[in-house]
């Protein structure tokens, strides 16, 4: 009897540990097995064939994802021909060799056929129409967004100073800020909500015999809902000086309106330091004909001009 209550008491702990190890098995599965999910443009895209994961590397069909960033495809004899704006790419079922913008490149893996869709590597997505890809390993999520428009060379942007700068107390170096404003510029629209980043090239206080001035410049930009600082390479053509005045002391802010009228603003040539001209621009320069420290306070309207193409990220 001793030894029946026994044997039944190791299977059932045999038992246990083989369900315990089973739903261990099935909550640790890899992303291939347990399916991938994939958004466009934050958008859940419908898939004529899930994602799959071959050779360790994850493949989407190519037709249905490059056609939600906006792309036009045509298939002709294992040919896939992808049209968006200037882009052109040009893939051949079972071939590594892709044609990205009249350039031959190289996929890290084949385009193949499953039915009558075309999987390509998810890589090639980002590397073909510049879209950015997010692929979180553990989860199968994979969020593709489109490629942000260039800003033009030339374009005009607005801003609105966040921080005072004083030649009595500025120094070479302090910080400013500055909030982007519209009217926005030709793809300009993700520049809403954006914060500019710059500082004070030089700064003279004013004194006897000597006039106050003070240069500003602007080197990298924002987005809203982001952390990352992008360079900007730009000069500042205009600043409305915005004087700081109060209630309790009319007389001083209407001298200081009248101050205004004698300083003198001009846009510096751009100023090449090291890696040339990124982030690197010439300096807006404010100088007083009087003996008066000049006060460029927040809210000061500030008009800049980009010196190359701004490429977002």
């Amino acid at each position: 009897m001793f030894q029946i209550t026994r044997s039944r008491a190791n299977l059932s702990v045999v038992s246990v540990a083989l369900a315990m190890l089973t739903g261990s098995i099935l909550t640790a599965q890899p992303a291939s097995a347990a399916g991938f999910s994939v958004l466009v443009n934050g958008q859940t895209v419908s898939l004529a064939q899930p994602a799959v994961e071959k050779g360790g590397r994850v493949f989407v069909p190519l037709r249905n994802i490059f056609e939600s960033l906006g792309a036009g495809v045509a298939y002709d004899n294992g040919t896939i021909n992808a049209t968006s704006g200037d882009k052109t790419v040009q893939v051949k079922i079972g071939s590594n060799q892709a044609i990205v913008n009249g350039q031959a490149t190289y996929l890290d893996a084949a385009p193949y056929i499953v039915g009558a869709t075309t999987m390509v590597p998810l890589r090639f997505v980002s590397e073909a129409l510049g879209a950015e890809v997010d692929y979180n390993q553990n989860t199968g999520a994979i969020n593709i967004a489109a490629a942000k428009p260039p800003i033009p060379n030339g374009s005009s942007i607005n801003a609105t100073l966040l921080t005072d700068a004083n030649t009595k107390s500025a120094y070479v170096g302090q910080p400013i800020k500055l909030a982007v404003k519209g009217p926005f510029p030709t793809n300009g629209a993700l520049l809403a909500g954006a914060t500019l980043f710059g500082s004070v090239m030089a700064v003279q206080s004013a004194s006897q015999g000597r006039a106050a001035s003070i240069e500003l410049t602007v080197n990298s930009i924002q987005l809203a809902g982001s952390s990352v600082q992008q360079p900007l390479v730009a000069k500042i053509t205009k600043i409305n000086v915005s004087q700081k005045s109060n209630v309790t002391n009319e007389a001083a802010g209407t001298l200081g309106g009248m101050l205004i009228g004698n300083w003198i603003g001009k846009a510096i040539g751009t100023s090449k330091g090291v890696g040339g001209l990124v982030g690197a621009a010439g300096g807006y320069l404010l100088t007083s004909n009087g003996k008066q420290n000049l006060d460029v306070a927040a809210g000061s309207t500030v008009s800049l001009q980009l010196l190359d193409t701004l490429l977002l990220k």
